[in-house]
Protein backbone atom coordinates (compact mmCIF):
# COMPACT_ATOMS: atom_id res chain seq x y z
CA UNK A 1 0.00 0.00 0.00
CA UNK A 2 1.59 3.46 -0.56
CA UNK A 3 2.25 5.61 2.64
CA UNK A 4 -0.35 8.46 2.92
CA UNK A 5 1.34 12.00 2.77
CA UNK A 6 2.10 14.41 4.96
CA UNK A 7 2.18 16.84 2.47
CA UNK A 8 -1.92 16.23 1.91
CA UNK A 9 -2.74 16.80 5.09
CA UNK A 10 -0.40 19.80 5.53
CA UNK A 11 -1.67 21.32 2.33
CA UNK A 12 -5.15 20.65 2.79
CA UNK A 13 -6.09 23.40 5.36
CA UNK A 14 -4.20 26.30 3.60
CA UNK A 15 -6.07 25.09 0.69
CA UNK A 16 -9.48 25.53 2.32
CA UNK A 17 -8.72 29.06 3.98
CA UNK A 18 -7.16 30.18 -0.12
CA UNK A 19 -10.66 28.96 -1.59
CA UNK A 20 -12.37 30.74 1.29
CA UNK A 21 -10.47 33.87 1.09
CA UNK A 22 -11.24 33.83 -2.77
CA UNK A 23 -14.60 33.84 -2.24
CA UNK A 24 -14.29 36.18 -0.26
CA UNK A 25 -13.19 38.50 -2.43
CA UNK A 26 -16.05 37.59 -4.99
CA UNK A 27 -18.58 38.42 -2.58
CA UNK A 28 -17.58 41.31 -1.94
CA UNK A 29 -16.52 42.51 -5.47
CA UNK A 30 -19.62 41.88 -6.56
CA UNK A 31 -21.93 43.52 -3.51
CA UNK A 32 -19.57 46.37 -3.30
CA UNK A 33 -18.09 46.99 -7.33
CA UNK A 34 -20.58 48.05 -10.31
CA UNK A 35 -20.82 44.67 -12.95
CA UNK A 36 -18.53 46.35 -15.15
CA UNK A 37 -15.34 46.84 -12.66
CA UNK A 38 -12.46 45.18 -14.56
CA UNK A 39 -11.79 42.99 -11.03
CA UNK A 40 -15.08 41.45 -11.21
CA UNK A 41 -13.73 38.84 -13.91
CA UNK A 42 -10.70 37.90 -12.39
CA UNK A 43 -12.23 37.44 -9.10
CA UNK A 44 -14.73 35.16 -10.59
CA UNK A 45 -11.47 33.43 -12.08
CA UNK A 46 -9.59 33.09 -8.63
CA UNK A 47 -12.84 31.76 -6.93
CA UNK A 48 -13.29 29.14 -9.66
CA UNK A 49 -9.17 28.62 -9.93
CA UNK A 50 -8.85 28.10 -5.70
CA UNK A 51 -11.93 25.37 -6.14
CA UNK A 52 -9.89 23.40 -8.36
CA UNK A 53 -6.83 23.71 -6.48
CA UNK A 54 -8.45 22.54 -3.71
CA UNK A 55 -10.45 19.18 -5.49
CA UNK A 56 -7.80 18.29 -7.12
CA UNK A 57 -5.78 18.21 -3.79
CA UNK A 58 -6.43 14.55 -3.16
CA UNK A 59 -5.56 13.14 -7.11
CA UNK A 60 -2.13 15.14 -6.40
CA UNK A 61 -1.00 14.23 -3.28
CA UNK A 62 -2.89 11.80 -1.16
CA UNK A 63 -1.10 9.26 -1.78
CA UNK A 64 2.51 8.70 -2.58
CA UNK A 65 3.37 6.34 -5.74
CA UNK A 66 7.22 6.91 -6.56
CA UNK A 67 9.12 10.28 -7.29
CA UNK A 68 8.12 10.57 -11.37
CA UNK A 69 4.07 11.08 -9.89
CA UNK A 70 5.02 13.19 -7.32
CA UNK A 71 7.15 15.53 -9.67
CA UNK A 72 4.35 15.96 -11.94
CA UNK A 73 1.69 16.37 -8.95
CA UNK A 74 3.69 19.21 -8.09
CA UNK A 75 4.21 20.41 -11.66
CA UNK A 76 0.15 20.42 -12.02
CA UNK A 77 -0.28 22.02 -8.75
CA UNK A 78 1.87 24.86 -9.21
CA UNK A 79 0.26 25.48 -12.66
CA UNK A 80 -2.84 25.54 -10.99
CA UNK A 81 -1.01 28.17 -8.11
CA UNK A 82 -0.16 30.12 -10.85
CA UNK A 83 -3.60 30.99 -12.14
CA UNK A 84 -4.16 32.25 -8.73
CA UNK A 85 -1.25 34.00 -7.68
CA UNK A 86 -0.46 35.56 -11.28
CA UNK A 87 -4.87 37.18 -11.60
CA UNK A 88 -4.44 38.23 -7.45
CA UNK A 89 -1.17 40.58 -9.09
CA UNK A 90 -3.71 42.16 -11.46
CA UNK A 91 -6.32 43.00 -9.35
CA UNK A 92 -3.99 44.23 -7.40
CA UNK A 93 -3.18 47.27 -9.70
CA UNK A 94 -6.54 48.35 -10.24
CA UNK A 95 -8.06 51.62 -8.78
CA UNK A 96 -10.50 49.87 -6.81
CA UNK A 97 -8.01 47.44 -5.10
CA UNK A 98 -7.28 49.31 -2.27
CA UNK A 99 -11.33 48.83 -0.76
CA UNK A 100 -10.39 45.14 -0.62
CA UNK A 101 -6.31 45.21 0.22
CA UNK A 102 -6.50 43.12 3.21
CA UNK A 103 -8.61 40.79 1.49
CA UNK A 104 -5.97 40.57 -1.53
CA UNK A 105 -3.45 39.89 1.03
CA UNK A 106 -5.18 36.71 2.96
CA UNK A 107 -5.02 35.03 -0.96
CA UNK A 108 -1.65 35.53 -1.68
CA UNK A 109 -0.70 34.26 1.97
CA UNK A 110 -2.46 31.21 1.59
CA UNK A 111 -1.27 30.33 -1.74
CA UNK A 112 1.99 31.66 -0.66
CA UNK A 113 1.89 28.82 2.06
CA UNK A 114 0.60 26.56 -0.24
CA UNK A 115 3.20 27.49 -2.64
CA UNK A 116 5.90 26.96 0.03
CA UNK A 117 4.96 23.52 1.11
CA UNK A 118 4.88 22.08 -2.49
CA UNK A 119 8.06 23.51 -3.04
CA UNK A 120 9.67 22.08 0.33
CA UNK A 121 8.11 18.80 -0.86
CA UNK A 122 10.28 19.26 -4.13
CA UNK A 123 13.65 19.62 -2.20
CA UNK A 124 13.47 17.10 -0.01
CA UNK A 125 10.06 14.72 -0.76
CA UNK A 126 11.04 12.35 2.51
CA UNK A 127 11.45 14.75 5.31
CA UNK A 128 8.04 14.62 6.69
CA UNK A 129 8.88 16.24 9.75
CA UNK A 130 9.52 19.59 8.01
CA UNK A 131 6.65 19.25 6.40
CA UNK A 132 4.37 18.92 9.00
CA UNK A 133 6.42 22.17 10.39
CA UNK A 134 5.42 24.28 8.31
CA UNK A 135 3.55 27.23 8.61
CA UNK A 136 0.04 26.99 9.89
CA UNK A 137 -2.83 29.24 8.42
CA UNK A 138 -4.08 32.02 9.05
CA UNK A 139 -6.56 34.81 7.72
CA UNK A 140 -3.93 37.33 7.91
CA UNK A 141 -0.34 37.88 5.22
CA UNK A 142 2.20 35.63 6.25
CA UNK A 143 4.70 36.20 3.91
CA UNK A 144 7.32 39.01 4.57
CA UNK A 145 6.19 42.35 2.59
CA UNK A 146 9.63 41.67 0.30
CA UNK A 147 8.49 38.48 -0.43
CA UNK A 148 5.99 39.56 -3.05
CA UNK A 149 6.64 42.36 -5.41
CA UNK A 150 3.69 44.02 -6.44
CA UNK A 151 2.97 43.98 -9.94
CA UNK A 152 3.65 47.63 -11.94
CA UNK A 153 2.19 49.15 -14.22
CA UNK A 154 3.98 49.90 -17.18
CA UNK A 155 6.35 52.80 -18.02
CA UNK A 156 8.70 54.09 -20.70
CA UNK A 157 11.92 52.49 -19.51
CA UNK A 158 9.92 48.76 -20.63
CA UNK A 159 11.53 48.48 -24.28
CA UNK A 160 8.88 45.73 -26.50
CA UNK A 161 10.02 43.07 -28.21
CA UNK A 162 8.71 40.38 -30.70
CA UNK A 163 8.11 37.36 -28.41
CA UNK A 164 6.65 33.74 -28.80
CA UNK A 165 4.67 31.77 -26.26
CA UNK A 166 5.14 28.32 -25.99
CA UNK A 167 2.54 26.65 -23.51
CA UNK A 168 -0.49 24.00 -23.89
CA UNK A 169 -2.84 25.77 -21.42
CA UNK A 170 -4.59 28.24 -22.82
CA UNK A 171 -4.84 29.63 -19.12
CA UNK A 172 -1.45 30.50 -19.49
CA UNK A 173 -1.72 31.56 -22.45
CA UNK A 174 -3.96 33.96 -21.78
CA UNK A 175 -2.05 35.34 -18.54
CA UNK A 176 0.64 35.97 -20.32
CA UNK A 177 -0.55 38.39 -22.99
CA UNK A 178 -2.57 39.83 -19.97
CA UNK A 179 0.73 40.55 -18.37
CA UNK A 180 3.32 41.11 -21.34
CA UNK A 181 1.08 42.69 -23.74
CA UNK A 182 0.63 46.65 -21.64
CA UNK A 183 4.46 46.44 -21.94
CA UNK A 184 4.04 46.93 -25.69
CA UNK A 185 5.14 43.32 -26.32
CA UNK A 186 3.65 41.38 -29.50
CA UNK A 187 3.32 37.75 -28.95
CA UNK A 188 2.38 34.62 -30.82
CA UNK A 189 1.42 31.98 -28.85
CA UNK A 190 2.32 28.16 -29.62
CA UNK A 191 0.23 25.50 -28.07
CA UNK A 192 2.36 22.53 -28.11
CA UNK A 193 6.53 21.82 -28.79
CA UNK A 194 6.05 20.86 -32.74
CA UNK A 195 4.13 24.53 -33.35
CA UNK A 196 6.82 26.25 -30.97
CA UNK A 197 9.66 24.93 -33.93
CA UNK A 198 7.57 25.42 -36.98
CA UNK A 199 6.91 29.21 -35.78
CA UNK A 200 10.68 30.03 -34.66
CA UNK A 201 11.85 28.54 -37.99
CA UNK A 202 9.40 30.44 -39.76
CA UNK A 203 9.80 33.95 -38.50
CA UNK A 204 11.96 36.25 -36.39
CA UNK A 205 11.56 36.38 -31.85
CA UNK A 206 13.54 38.68 -29.62
CA UNK A 207 13.03 35.98 -26.94
CA UNK A 208 10.92 32.70 -26.33
CA UNK A 209 8.84 32.04 -23.42
CA UNK A 210 8.88 28.37 -23.05
CA UNK A 211 6.72 25.58 -21.00
CA UNK A 212 8.30 22.04 -20.24
CA UNK A 213 5.54 19.71 -20.56
CA UNK A 214 3.95 20.10 -23.85
CA UNK A 215 2.18 17.62 -26.56
CA UNK A 216 4.18 16.51 -29.22
CA UNK A 217 7.11 17.83 -28.41
CA UNK A 218 8.36 18.85 -24.77
CA UNK A 219 10.47 21.78 -23.68
CA UNK A 220 13.73 19.55 -23.35
CA UNK A 221 12.98 18.30 -27.67
CA UNK A 222 12.81 21.92 -28.46
CA UNK A 223 15.70 23.23 -26.74
CA UNK A 224 17.75 20.36 -28.12
CA UNK A 225 15.89 21.33 -31.64
CA UNK A 226 17.09 25.06 -31.75
CA UNK A 227 20.54 24.30 -30.30
CA UNK A 228 20.84 22.13 -33.17
CA UNK A 229 19.96 24.80 -35.37
CA UNK A 230 21.31 27.52 -34.27
CA UNK A 231 18.60 29.18 -33.32
CA UNK A 232 19.69 29.06 -29.57
CA UNK A 233 22.51 31.66 -30.63
CA UNK A 234 20.69 34.51 -31.62
CA UNK A 235 17.33 33.71 -29.79
CA UNK A 236 16.94 33.95 -25.97
CA UNK A 237 14.62 31.31 -24.84
CA UNK A 238 13.25 31.81 -21.25
CA UNK A 239 11.78 28.32 -19.95
CA UNK A 240 8.74 29.52 -18.00
CA UNK A 241 7.26 26.22 -15.95
CA UNK A 242 5.85 24.28 -13.34
CA UNK A 243 8.95 21.94 -13.08
CA UNK A 244 10.83 23.05 -10.11
CA UNK A 245 14.06 20.15 -9.64
CA UNK A 246 17.45 21.34 -10.06
CA UNK A 247 18.19 18.96 -12.14
CA UNK A 248 15.55 20.27 -14.78
CA UNK A 249 17.03 23.73 -14.01
CA UNK A 250 20.68 22.58 -15.26
CA UNK A 251 19.48 20.86 -18.08
CA UNK A 252 17.69 23.63 -19.79
CA UNK A 253 20.83 25.94 -19.12
CA UNK A 254 23.14 23.52 -20.37
CA UNK A 255 21.42 23.12 -23.40
CA UNK A 256 20.97 26.50 -23.89
CA UNK A 257 18.08 28.32 -22.11
CA UNK A 258 18.93 32.06 -21.13
CA UNK A 259 16.89 31.25 -18.18
CA UNK A 260 14.78 29.10 -15.90
CA UNK A 261 11.89 30.44 -14.11
CA UNK A 262 9.30 27.98 -12.08
CA UNK A 263 5.72 28.99 -11.72
CA UNK A 264 3.95 30.58 -10.34
CA UNK A 265 5.01 33.46 -11.98
CA UNK A 266 6.32 36.61 -10.03
CA UNK A 267 6.36 39.43 -12.69
CA UNK A 268 8.67 41.53 -11.84
CA UNK A 269 11.34 38.74 -11.64
CA UNK A 270 10.21 37.50 -15.06
CA UNK A 271 9.89 41.09 -16.34
CA UNK A 272 13.52 41.80 -15.23
CA UNK A 273 14.85 38.10 -16.81
CA UNK A 274 12.87 39.33 -19.64
CA UNK A 275 14.22 42.64 -19.96
CA UNK A 276 17.89 41.61 -19.33
CA UNK A 277 17.98 38.81 -22.21
CA UNK A 278 16.18 41.69 -25.04
CA UNK A 279 18.92 44.20 -23.80
CA UNK A 280 21.75 41.48 -24.63
CA UNK A 281 20.55 41.29 -27.77
CA UNK A 282 20.01 44.80 -28.26
CA UNK A 283 23.57 45.74 -27.67
CA UNK A 284 24.16 42.58 -30.30
CA UNK A 285 22.24 44.47 -32.55
CA UNK A 286 24.13 47.99 -31.81
CA UNK A 287 27.40 46.29 -32.92
CA UNK A 288 26.21 46.21 -36.13
CA UNK A 289 24.22 49.35 -36.30
CA UNK A 290 27.59 50.98 -36.76
CA UNK A 291 27.61 49.50 -40.08
CA UNK A 292 23.86 48.60 -41.37
CA UNK A 293 20.80 50.23 -41.89
CA UNK A 294 18.81 49.33 -38.82
CA UNK A 295 16.68 46.87 -40.91
CA UNK A 296 19.74 44.55 -41.60
CA UNK A 297 21.06 45.40 -38.52
CA UNK A 298 17.82 44.15 -36.58
CA UNK A 299 17.95 40.36 -39.18
CA UNK A 300 21.91 40.49 -38.74
CA UNK A 301 21.17 40.17 -34.54
CA UNK A 302 18.49 37.91 -35.35
CA UNK A 303 19.99 35.67 -37.57
CA UNK A 304 23.65 36.32 -37.71
CA UNK A 305 24.13 34.25 -41.38
CA UNK A 306 27.67 32.96 -41.39
CA UNK A 307 27.18 32.79 -45.21
CA UNK A 308 26.64 37.06 -45.18
CA UNK A 309 29.63 37.62 -42.61
CA UNK A 310 31.89 35.20 -44.52
CA UNK A 311 34.56 36.73 -46.92
CA UNK A 312 33.24 36.40 -50.56
CA UNK A 313 33.22 37.88 -54.09
CA UNK A 314 30.99 40.69 -54.53
CA UNK A 315 29.58 43.20 -57.43
CA UNK A 316 30.32 46.17 -55.20
CA UNK A 317 30.06 50.35 -55.28
CA UNK A 318 32.88 52.07 -52.52
CA UNK A 319 32.40 55.24 -51.28
CA UNK A 320 35.32 57.59 -49.80
CA UNK A 321 34.65 61.07 -48.56
CA UNK A 322 37.38 63.30 -46.91
CA UNK A 323 37.31 66.27 -45.19
CA UNK A 324 39.82 68.76 -46.53
CA UNK A 325 42.57 70.29 -44.39
CA UNK A 326 41.68 68.58 -41.81
CA UNK A 327 44.95 68.81 -40.29
CA UNK A 328 45.51 72.87 -40.36
CA UNK A 329 42.02 73.18 -39.00
CA UNK A 330 42.51 70.71 -36.36
CA UNK A 331 45.68 72.30 -35.14
CA UNK A 332 44.00 75.50 -34.84
CA UNK A 333 40.50 74.56 -33.25
CA UNK A 334 42.71 72.28 -30.35
CA UNK A 335 41.12 68.38 -29.61
CA UNK A 336 37.55 69.30 -27.97
CA UNK A 337 36.79 71.83 -30.62
CA UNK A 338 38.08 69.30 -33.54
CA UNK A 339 35.99 66.14 -31.84
CA UNK A 340 33.12 67.72 -31.46
CA UNK A 341 33.10 69.46 -35.27
CA UNK A 342 34.56 66.51 -37.10
CA UNK A 343 31.46 64.26 -34.75
CA UNK A 344 28.94 66.30 -35.93
CA UNK A 345 30.11 66.55 -39.70
CA UNK A 346 30.77 62.78 -39.89
CA UNK A 347 27.36 61.65 -38.39
CA UNK A 348 25.27 63.68 -40.81
CA UNK A 349 27.59 62.29 -43.69
CA UNK A 350 27.15 58.80 -42.11
CA UNK A 351 23.25 59.19 -41.72
CA UNK A 352 23.04 60.00 -45.69
CA UNK A 353 25.20 56.73 -45.84
CA UNK A 354 22.40 54.17 -43.93
CA UNK A 355 19.49 56.00 -44.98
CA UNK A 356 20.52 55.42 -48.93
CA UNK A 357 21.03 51.43 -47.94
CA UNK A 358 24.96 51.69 -47.61
CA UNK A 359 27.13 50.14 -45.23
CA UNK A 360 28.81 52.01 -43.12
CA UNK A 361 32.19 50.34 -42.92
CA UNK A 362 34.81 52.81 -40.82
CA UNK A 363 36.13 56.14 -40.25
CA UNK A 364 39.72 56.57 -40.36
CA UNK A 365 40.39 60.38 -38.85
CA UNK A 366 39.12 62.76 -41.61
CA UNK A 367 37.84 60.15 -44.08
CA UNK A 368 34.84 58.19 -44.30
CA UNK A 369 34.41 54.79 -46.39
CA UNK A 370 31.32 53.17 -47.22
CA UNK A 371 30.36 50.25 -49.23
CA UNK A 372 26.59 49.32 -50.99
CA UNK A 373 26.10 45.94 -52.61
CA UNK A 374 26.83 43.33 -49.52
CA UNK A 375 26.29 41.72 -47.15
CA UNK A 376 23.31 41.84 -49.17
CA UNK A 377 22.80 42.11 -53.02
CA UNK A 378 21.12 44.95 -54.22
CA UNK A 379 21.04 45.48 -57.95
CA UNK A 380 20.80 49.53 -57.76
CA UNK A 381 24.08 49.56 -54.99
CA UNK A 382 25.69 51.90 -57.44
CA UNK A 383 22.97 54.78 -57.94
CA UNK A 384 22.37 54.08 -53.75
CA UNK A 385 26.14 55.38 -54.04
CA UNK A 386 25.69 58.25 -55.80
CA UNK A 387 22.55 59.80 -54.21
CA UNK A 388 24.57 59.28 -50.36
CA UNK A 389 26.59 61.34 -52.12
CA UNK A 390 24.91 63.95 -53.78
CA UNK A 391 23.32 64.01 -50.68
CA UNK A 392 26.55 64.34 -48.63
CA UNK A 393 27.73 67.28 -50.70
CA UNK A 394 24.13 69.00 -50.71
CA UNK A 395 24.43 69.20 -47.20
CA UNK A 396 27.43 71.15 -46.97
CA UNK A 397 25.51 74.37 -46.95
CA UNK A 398 23.95 74.03 -43.64
CA UNK A 399 26.88 72.29 -41.91
CA UNK A 400 29.06 75.36 -42.84
CA UNK A 401 26.26 78.11 -41.29
CA UNK A 402 26.46 75.69 -38.21
CA UNK A 403 30.49 75.38 -38.61
CA UNK A 404 32.07 78.51 -39.84
CA UNK A 405 31.57 80.42 -36.65
CA UNK A 406 33.45 77.91 -34.60
CA UNK A 407 35.85 76.60 -37.37
CA UNK A 408 36.38 79.85 -39.28
CA UNK A 409 36.92 77.76 -42.04
CA UNK A 410 34.60 76.17 -44.82
CA UNK A 411 34.13 72.35 -44.09
CA UNK A 412 34.87 71.24 -47.73
CA UNK A 413 34.89 66.99 -49.16
CA UNK A 414 36.25 65.51 -51.81
CA UNK A 415 34.04 62.13 -52.93
CA UNK A 416 35.20 59.39 -54.75
CA UNK A 417 33.20 56.49 -56.00
CA UNK A 418 34.09 53.23 -57.65
CA UNK A 419 32.16 50.05 -58.73
CA UNK A 420 33.82 46.73 -59.17
CA UNK A 421 34.31 43.45 -57.91
CA UNK A 422 35.74 43.26 -54.07
CA UNK A 423 36.46 40.71 -51.27
CA UNK A 424 33.85 41.67 -48.85
CA UNK A 425 33.17 40.29 -44.99
CA UNK A 426 34.22 40.58 -41.53
CA UNK A 427 37.61 42.27 -41.86
CA UNK A 428 37.85 42.32 -38.57
CA UNK A 429 39.41 40.66 -36.14
CA UNK A 430 37.56 37.71 -33.21
CA UNK A 431 38.30 40.87 -30.98
CA UNK A 432 36.25 43.32 -33.31
CA UNK A 433 33.98 43.46 -35.82
CA UNK A 434 34.17 45.23 -39.17
CA UNK A 435 32.60 44.46 -41.79
CA UNK A 436 34.09 45.71 -45.30
CA UNK A 437 35.92 45.28 -48.73
CA UNK A 438 38.37 44.87 -49.73
CA UNK A 439 40.90 45.09 -53.07
CA UNK A 440 41.88 47.06 -56.38
CA UNK A 441 37.97 48.21 -56.27
CA UNK A 442 38.34 49.76 -52.80
CA UNK A 443 41.70 51.54 -53.72
CA UNK A 444 40.65 52.96 -56.86
CA UNK A 445 37.93 54.50 -54.96
CA UNK A 446 40.14 56.33 -52.57
CA UNK A 447 42.34 57.18 -55.33
CA UNK A 448 39.39 58.59 -57.23
CA UNK A 449 38.86 60.26 -53.70
CA UNK A 450 42.46 61.92 -54.04
CA UNK A 451 41.94 62.91 -57.83
CA UNK A 452 39.65 65.63 -56.64
CA UNK A 453 42.10 67.67 -55.12
CA UNK A 454 44.10 67.51 -58.61
CA UNK A 455 40.49 68.45 -60.66
CA UNK A 456 39.33 70.95 -57.87
CA UNK A 457 35.46 69.25 -57.59
CA UNK A 458 33.98 67.47 -54.68
CA UNK A 459 32.68 64.35 -56.54
CA UNK A 460 34.19 62.35 -58.77
CA UNK A 461 32.65 58.78 -60.24
CA UNK A 462 34.47 56.33 -62.11
CA UNK A 463 33.74 54.97 -65.94
CA UNK A 464 32.66 51.56 -64.12
CA UNK A 465 30.54 53.21 -61.63
CA UNK A 466 29.12 55.28 -64.52
CA UNK A 467 28.00 52.53 -66.39
CA UNK A 468 25.91 51.12 -63.67
CA UNK A 469 23.69 54.59 -63.16
CA UNK A 470 19.95 55.20 -64.90
CA UNK A 471 19.72 57.94 -67.35
CA UNK A 472 18.40 60.11 -64.04
CA UNK A 473 22.09 60.88 -63.29
CA UNK A 474 23.71 63.60 -65.41
CA UNK A 475 27.30 63.35 -65.72
CA UNK A 476 30.33 65.50 -67.23
CA UNK A 477 33.26 63.23 -68.53
CA UNK A 478 36.28 65.05 -67.13
CA UNK A 479 39.58 63.13 -67.97
CA UNK A 480 41.35 59.88 -68.38
CA UNK A 481 44.26 59.37 -65.49
CA UNK A 482 46.66 56.40 -64.01
CA UNK A 483 46.63 56.52 -60.50
CA UNK A 484 49.40 55.16 -58.01
CA UNK A 485 49.90 51.81 -58.04
CA UNK A 486 47.00 51.38 -60.19
CA UNK A 487 48.26 50.34 -63.81
CA UNK A 488 45.13 50.52 -65.88
CA UNK A 489 43.97 54.53 -66.77
CA UNK A 490 40.14 55.15 -65.10
CA UNK A 491 37.88 57.19 -66.75
CA UNK A 492 36.34 59.96 -64.30
CA UNK A 493 32.96 61.42 -64.77
CA UNK A 494 31.53 64.72 -62.30
CA UNK A 495 27.87 64.15 -61.36
CA UNK A 496 25.63 67.21 -61.46
CA UNK A 497 25.49 68.91 -58.12
CA UNK A 498 22.17 68.64 -56.17
CA UNK A 499 19.79 71.56 -57.89
CA UNK A 500 23.00 72.08 -60.22
CA UNK A 501 21.59 69.96 -63.39
CA UNK A 502 19.89 72.67 -65.10
CA UNK A 503 21.06 74.52 -68.15
CA UNK A 504 24.11 76.06 -67.54
CA UNK A 505 25.10 73.03 -66.31
CA UNK A 506 24.53 71.22 -69.71
CA UNK A 507 26.12 74.03 -71.32
CA UNK A 508 29.37 73.51 -69.00
CA UNK A 509 29.45 69.76 -69.68
CA UNK A 510 28.83 69.94 -73.63
CA UNK A 511 31.33 72.71 -74.12
CA UNK A 512 33.72 70.99 -72.10
CA UNK A 513 33.35 67.18 -73.37
CA UNK A 514 33.70 69.05 -77.24
CA UNK A 515 36.92 70.53 -75.43
CA UNK A 516 38.14 67.35 -73.88
CA UNK A 517 37.57 65.67 -77.17
CA UNK A 518 39.72 67.84 -78.69
CA UNK A 519 42.34 67.80 -76.53
CA UNK A 520 42.48 63.91 -76.40
CA UNK A 521 42.81 64.59 -81.02
CA UNK A 522 45.39 66.76 -79.89
CA UNK A 523 43.52 69.54 -81.38
CA UNK A 524 44.91 71.85 -78.81
CA UNK A 525 43.81 75.30 -80.29
CA UNK A 526 40.44 74.39 -80.90
CA UNK A 527 40.14 73.00 -77.43
CA UNK A 528 41.42 76.43 -76.03
CA UNK A 529 39.16 78.05 -77.93
CA UNK A 530 36.34 76.13 -76.14
CA UNK A 531 38.11 76.62 -72.76
CA UNK A 532 38.39 80.33 -73.06
CA UNK A 533 34.67 81.11 -73.50
CA UNK A 534 33.45 78.28 -70.82
CA UNK A 535 35.81 79.76 -68.28
CA UNK A 536 34.63 83.21 -69.12
CA UNK A 537 31.16 81.80 -68.26
CA UNK A 538 32.20 79.58 -65.73
CA UNK A 539 35.36 81.37 -64.38
CA UNK A 540 35.78 79.23 -61.20
CA UNK A 541 35.26 75.36 -62.55
CA UNK A 542 37.78 73.48 -61.72
CA UNK A 543 37.73 70.79 -64.05
CA UNK A 544 38.34 73.26 -66.91
CA UNK A 545 41.00 75.40 -65.47
CA UNK A 546 43.16 72.25 -64.91
CA UNK A 547 42.31 71.14 -69.04
CA UNK A 548 43.22 74.69 -69.92
CA UNK A 549 46.23 73.94 -67.79
CA UNK A 550 46.98 70.39 -69.90
CA UNK A 551 46.11 72.67 -72.93
CA UNK A 552 48.36 74.72 -72.93
CA UNK A 553 51.25 72.63 -71.72
CA UNK A 554 50.66 71.23 -74.83
CA UNK A 555 50.80 73.56 -76.96
CA UNK A 556 53.90 74.98 -75.42
CA UNK A 557 55.39 71.28 -75.55
CA UNK A 558 54.82 72.02 -79.70
CA UNK A 559 52.40 68.58 -79.46
CA UNK A 560 49.87 70.23 -81.58
CA UNK A 561 48.49 67.12 -84.37
CA UNK A 562 51.58 65.48 -83.60
CA UNK A 563 48.90 62.19 -81.89
CA UNK A 564 52.07 59.47 -81.98
CA UNK A 565 53.80 61.49 -79.41
CA UNK A 566 51.07 62.25 -77.23
CA UNK A 567 49.69 60.78 -74.24
CA UNK A 568 46.08 62.37 -73.49
CA UNK A 569 46.20 59.72 -70.07
CA UNK A 570 46.73 62.26 -67.19
CA UNK A 571 49.24 60.54 -64.40
CA UNK A 572 48.80 61.46 -61.42
CA UNK A 573 51.55 62.78 -59.28
CA UNK A 574 50.29 61.88 -55.56
CA UNK A 575 47.26 60.31 -54.16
Amino acid sequence: MPAKNSLFDSLKPNARLLFESCAVLKNRVVAELAEDSPILPDAEKLAEASGLFMENLEVWFSEVNDAAALKASRHDAKNQLNKILLPIQFIGIEEDAEHFSEVISAVESAAETCLKLINQSGRDATAAADVEAAQKPEFAPTVAPDEIRPLSRPNDEHRPGKLLVADDDPENRELMARLLEPYGHKLSFAEDGEEALEKIRADDYDAVLLDIQMPRKDGFEVLESLHESGHLRQTPVIVVTGLQDESDAVRCIEIGAEDFLSRPIRPALLMARLNASLEKKRLRQKVFEQHFTPELARELARNPDPMKMKARNAQVTVLFCDIRKFSTISERLGPEQTIGWLSGVMGEFSTSVIENGGVLVDYTGDELLALWGAPNEDPDHAEKACNAALEIAGKLEELNEKWCPIVKAETAIGIGVNTGQALVGNIGTHRKFKYGPLGTTVNLASRVQGATKYLRTPLLVTGNTREHLSWGFNTRRLCRVRVNNIREPVELFEIAPPGGSGEHWENLRDEYEAALDHFEKCQFRRASAILGDVLVKFPDDGPSLQLMSRVVDAMLRGQEGKTEEFDPIWELEGK
